[in-house]
């Protein structure tokens, strides 16, 4: 079934119009437009059939405000239209002319923004069941209504409804139901499903959801679907999934050949080879436990440094998929350029990215970091911020992101600064205001020419501070806070500020920061981390989160575009909880931690707003 995009109002009406009334109805054809030529006849032809409409009988005088409206519309007098158009009353008219009114009504009002007006037009109940057709036309002026509305739930509801105008739904249109659905709270997934109203099809869509949603890794979703398939066998969603869901029945079986694009000179060889070293690891580990692995082509990109060259290689190859490169102006490149013959997983984030099917980005972003601390501190109740970054450009990125994405929340941030080596008291002084304190304290002694005890006080509008700082100044910046008066904000940090080994002495003036972090840093070593602990002793470094990176790489790639068609799915990693999300970039849900006497404990993640957040 196709779903017919949104008519304007003129469209709409004049597409209807030819859908006359049942029976023998006398009906007055519509103002002939020749006759129209000039504002002064317009207007005499309206008020002719208004006149005429105020002594015919209710239906002859409803088609001719119909036809009235249409002239005023055709004017482009759509208040007035609006006006006439409020005046008829569909109760009573034959099915025809009631659904060519109603239309006409509902669309004026979304025309105005008022899409509960246009709800309630659609909602008066027709005399005669309407042909398949006129019935979607209603259909998708109830979706713009509820999508105006912004009521998803509404929405989702009128999707899986309009499959009864069709024996045998599109797949097209299963795959928006299943979009619309993707974006409704777990919450209302989980209500929905245990509403006693819901007819055949809305409950097996809504158990569907529900079910996937409290399954787990990719493994448990795909036993969900099954389990619910055998239920729901006559569903129309049984025997032809969504396409999203249709990725979930294997993992990419058909990557067999792998290449390594890094850069093996450079600035960047370093850090590549680390990330390298990783991935190896995780491949000759799942080798030895009798998994099956692709085979692996190392790829010099100082020297396949564009994306045509890129592309050559994938053909000539036979590469079915990349893993790479790490520069960002080469990621940035890919996004601009048409899709690649293979999948690419890129090891770092274009500034901009545009959509590209083939392309996948991968990285540790600090940026991502700042936004799940922004939603950390929304959630914990706080909505007056200060922040603290370092005075480097990854420090302004950082700030940025945090900002933005605490706005974009509610919250403010009232306060922000940039510190460097040695500036840490004078930063936080104007950071919290006790430099005016002081200078407040100096006028008044002046003023009053003797000693006046007075007591130095922070700025009073604030109820966190964000802080990205590496661990040498984190430890200076953290008392100097507390000297001005802010030991009683919690410090929300980056996982900058931990150099990855607990140490109680050296981090003792870390205590009370609640920081975010990976598994790798964070959790019991893993299996693959111990095999690299054996052969480096930098694992445990910040540099050490880029063996993690490799790691994740070989662990992300058979199951990449499953996870692209299930926003929802994700799975454990190294670097975090790993998912895709806006078109092929892999997110990180990082764990939390706080520094408790020098040592970090882990926090359990947020459930819902605390009291104050809701206040």
């Amino acid at each position: 079934m196709m779903i017919r995009r949104h008519l304007s109002l003129t469209a709409v009406a004049l597409t209807l119009g030819l859908a006359g009334c049942t029976g023998n109805q006398t009906v007055t054809p519509p103002a002939n437009p020749s006759t129209l030529n000039n504002p002064a006849n317009d207007m005499a032809q309206v008020e002719r059939l208004l006149d005429e409409a105020g002594r015919a009988a209710p239906i002859r005088a409803a088609r001719l405000k119909a036809d009235a409206a249409r002239a005023l519309i055709s004017m482009d007098r759509k208040q007035d239209a609006s006006r006439v158009l409020s005046q008829i009353n569909t109760t009573l008219l034959p099915p025809g002319l009631a659904f060519e009114i109603t239309a006409m009504q509902a669309q004026d009002a979304l025309n105005r923004q008022q899409p509960t007006q246009a709800l309630e037009y659609l909602a008066q109940p027709q005399n005669q069941p309407l042909a398949n057709d006129q019935a979607l036309e209603l259909s998708q002026l109830r979706l713009q209504a509820y999508n105006q509305n912004n009521d998803p739930v509404g929405e989702t509801r009128e999707l899986i409804n309009q499959s009864r105008f069709s024996e045998s739904p599109s797949s097209e249109h299963k795959d928006l139901i299943w979009s619309s659905l993707s974006r409704l709270p777990i919450e209302t997934i989980n209500q929905l499903a245990q509403d006693s109203n819901n007819n055949y099809q809305e409950q097996g869509w809504f158990e569907l959801a529900d079910g996937l949603h409290k399954s787990g890794d990719l493994e448990q979703k795909s036993n969900a679907i099954s389990r619910w398939r055998t239920l729901w066998e006559n569903h129309p969603a049984s025997n032809e999934p969504p396409s999203a869901l249709l990725a979930l029945g294997s993992q990419n079986r058909d990557i067999r050949h792998i290449a390594l694009l890094l850069p093996l000179s450079g600035p960047l060889s370093k850090p590549a080879r680390a990330i390298s070293e990783g991935f190896l690891t995780a491949y000759y580990n799942a080798q030895g436990e009798g998994n099956e692995v692709p085979r692996i082509t190392l790829l010099d990109a100082s020297k396949i440094s564009e994306p045509f060259q890129l592309s050559n290689e994938i053909s000539l190859r036979q590469i079915d998929m990349v893993i790479g490169p790490l520069d960002k102006d080469y990621v940035q490149k890919l996004s601009n350029a048409p899709a690649m013959p293979a999948p690419i997983l890129a090891l770092n984030y274009a500034e901009s990215s545009n959509l590209n099917s083939s392309l996948f980005q991968f990285g540790l972003s600090a940026g991502d970091e700042a936004r799940q601390a922004a939603n950390r501190a929304w959630k914990d109740g706080h909505r007056k911020a200060a922040v603290l970054t370092a005075d480097t450009n990854w420090g302004l990125k950082v700030a940025n992101a945090f900002r933005e994405e605490f706005t974009r929340l509610g919250g403010e941030v009232h306060a922000s600064a940039k510190f460097s080596d040695g500036s840490y008291d004078l930063t936080i002084s104007q950071l919290m205001n006790t430099d005016q304190s002081r200078v407040r304290a100096k006028a008044i002694r002046k003023l009053v020419r003797r000693n006046v005890e007075f007591e130095e006080h922070r700025r009073q509008d604030l109820d966190m501070v964000f802080l990205s700082a590496l661990p040498n100044d984190a430890r200076q910046i953290n008392p100097t806070l507390s000297f001005h008066y802010a030991n009683d904000l919690p410090v929300y940090a980056t996982s900058h500020v931990y150099g990855g080994q607990p140490n109680a002495m050296t981090d003792q003036d870390l205590t009370g920061i609640r920081f975010i972090d990976s598994p790798w840093t964070l959790a019991s070593p893993s299996a693959n981390k111990r095999s690299l602990s054996q052969q480096r002793k930098d694992v445990d470094s910040r540099f050490g989160r880029l063996y993690a990176l490799g790691l994740d790489a070989f662990q992300l790639h058979p199951y990449l575009l499953q996870l692209a068609a299930l926003p929802q799915s994700s799975i454990d990693g190294e670097t975090g909880q790993l998912s895709v999300v806006n078109a092929g970039r892999v997110k990180r849900t990082l764990d939390w931690a706080i520094f408790d006497q020098g040592i970090p404990r882990m926090l359990a993640r947020p459930t819902q707003p605390s009291e104050q957040a809701t206040r």
